[in-house]
């Protein structure tokens, strides 16, 4: 290190200053601040709390709640740093039962947008107030009251006085995303709280109080649109000393990520472990169909002080004592929940991989010989196994081939697996360019590599396909979100592919008889091998199937033999 030759003098930072670089670092996002202040709501004893946010929190983020509510006197010391009610001494920091604690957030957002803040305690015949809080400099404290308790605020112009933290917020879906899951992880560990949550201008959601606290009846109302799809829903449990871990699991899986809903709890804090995470998905992949995964949530009771939350700014890491007791409670937890589910548990899906006969019994024949009106469109040859007993007990499809498989849907036919994958895809991307669906987003962004160029042009179209890009640089360009049809598994490939397509010189807008010829043109059999079982199911019940199938009847069987 060298020092300037004008040896600057070392000069202490004013306080908004301060203030304002601690907002960096504990408010990254709408969601980390949406998350300080449920947790202040929490804390103070709230059963209602409701939700209002404008185009993610940057236009307004209120939240109104029912909690113990602050006096007149206490009102402007939330607004401090380092002020709190909730440690006393530093070991507090290590016995904690409250969500936050280190009184940095309240302060942190004054500095950074236009606060609102009314409260009134529990006691009626103590005055409240109302603090009016613009980046940083107190426009307004007054006492007041209330008919009745509890706490709201509203945030305003999130980041105005800090433009340079708005560089670092990303898409709007993104943001949407990862607030959603904030909202969800409080929800689902709070069973016994009303929440309502209003987005923009449109209808609230609403999530009633469970009593006694039921958790099952809980996450079916955050994963199940519909009621009564509890019994979706596999749950077990294990305890060892003073640990106790529950899984609750669904048997439905999704193959696109932002649908799933994967969430981790230790003493009801919202918290993110990699190893954890991984243990679930490795014990619950031979439950799930291939390639997907479904909802989960973990809930882990431990010791207060056998844990430490004072890891990260944004409390979401979690320090375990005894961390060799988390896993092997989950782990047990996860298998005693499959093992009750084994038969049930089974999917017919997973049959497809099977073969339906031993190797001795396997004998090809070639169905170009059949007569003339049993030739498919594109006069390709078939390979099928030689056995009358294949018409009997043949599930939804069943794979012959690299390409060909027989379906049961009312008749049995042979069917192009590439044609109807190729038309099945084509047909859901037009429908979403005319749908009002909306995209979800990843959870990882997936980086393409393209020059700049004709596709800078095409970014609009690809959005309104469900594809939503940033320019990373001069050479790649970011995916952020796909369109729900798209199973993961697929993600890159048929990505890659579309954009080849939009990037031609002489594509202007999407068409979907082109992009079926050039999906056709470009298209690798090896993207066969990763199709999800329920993608193949779908696209066999549209109606373009008998298109790329010839009738497999059982006289014709018999007659070649």
């Amino acid at each position: 290190m060298t020092l300037s030759t004008h040896n600057k003098a070392i000069e202490i930072l004013p306080e908004h200053i301060i203030d304002q670089i601690k907002a960096g670092e504990v408010l990254e996002r709408p969601a980390s601040l949406l998350k300080e202040l449920i947790e202040n709501s929490l804390d103070a004893g709230s059963t209602e709390i409701h939700l209002h946010l404008i185009e993610n929190g940057m236009d307004l983020l209120s939240i109104e709640d029912n909690g113990h509510g602050m006096t007149f006197k206490n009102l402007p010391y939330a607004f401090l740093r380092h002020a709190t009610s909730k440690l006393k001494t530093f070991e507090d920091l290590y016995r904690l039962h409250s969500f936050g604690f280190r009184g940095e957030a309240l302060a942190s957002v004054a500095s950074s947008a236009r606060v609102t803040c009314t409260s009134q305690p529990e006691d009626l015949n103590q005055d409240g107030g109302k603090i009016i809080i613009n980046g940083g400099h107190t426009e307004l404290l007054i006492a007041q009251r209330s008919s009745t308790p509890g706490t709201a605020i509203y945030i305003k112009d999130l980041f105005f006085n800090t433009p340079a933290r708005l560089k670092f917020i990303k898409s709007k879906t993104s943001e949407k995303s990862a607030i959603k899951k904030i909202i969800y992880s409080f929800v689902l560990s709070n069973p016994q709280v009303n929440f309502t949550i209003k987005w923009d201008e449109k209808e609230k959601e609403i999530f009633k109080a469970v009593y006694p606290e039921n958790n099952i009846e809980r996450i079916s109302q955050v994963y199940f649109a519909r009621k009564g799809e509890g019994n979706n829903i596999v749950f077990a449990e294990q305890t060892y000393e003073n640990y106790n871990v529950k899984i609750f699991f669904t048997k439905e899986t999704h193959s696109t990520p932002q649908y799933r809903h994967h969430y981790l709890f230790v003493n009801k804090r919202f918290f993110g472990d990699k190893s954890l995470h991984s243990a679930v998905l490795r014990n619950l992949d031979s439950f799930w169909h291939f390639g997907e995964s479904g909802h989960y949530v973990v809930e882990i009771n431990a010791p207060a002080e056998e844990i430490d939350v004072n890891v990260h700014p944004n409390k979401t890491q979690i320090k375990f004592m005894r961390s060799d007791v988390v896993y092997s409670l989950l782990v047990t937890s996860i298998k005693a929940g499959v093992k009750t589910l084994q038969i049930e548990a089974a999917p017919t899906s997973k049959h497809n991989d099977q073969s339906l006969f031993s190797r001795d019994e396997n004998q090809s024949f070639d169905l170009m010989n059949m007569s003339q009106d049993s030739q498919s469109a594109s006069g390709e040859s078939y390979n099928l196994f030689n056995r009358e007993s294949i018409l009997l007990d043949t599930p939804v499809f069943q794979r012959l081939h690299d390409r060909y498989l027989i379906a049961n849907i009312g008749k049995h036919l042979i069917v192009d697996l590439k044609k109807l994958i190729i038309c099945y895809f084509s047909e859901e991307l037009h429908h979403f360019l005319l749908s009002d669906e909306s995209a979800g987003p990843l959870l990882i962004s997936e980086p393409f590599k393209m020059l700049k160029g004709k596709i800078d042009t095409q970014l609009d179209s690809l959005k309104n396909l469900g594809f939503e890009f940033d320019r990373l640089n001069a050479e790649y360009i970011v995916l952020r979100t796909i369109p729900r049809f798209l199973p993961q598994v697929l993600l890159f490939s048929f990505t890659e592919t579309l954009v080849d397509f939009m990037a031609q010189p002489k594509t202007e807008n999407f068409e979907k008889i082109s992009f079926k010829n050039y999906f056709e043109n470009h298209f690798k059999l090896s993207m066969l091998n990763n199709i999800p079982a329920h993608i193949i199911e779908k696209a066999l019940m549209s109606e373009d199937t008998l298109e790329f199938t010839i009738e497999l009847t059982q006289e014709r069987l018999k007659s070649l033999f």
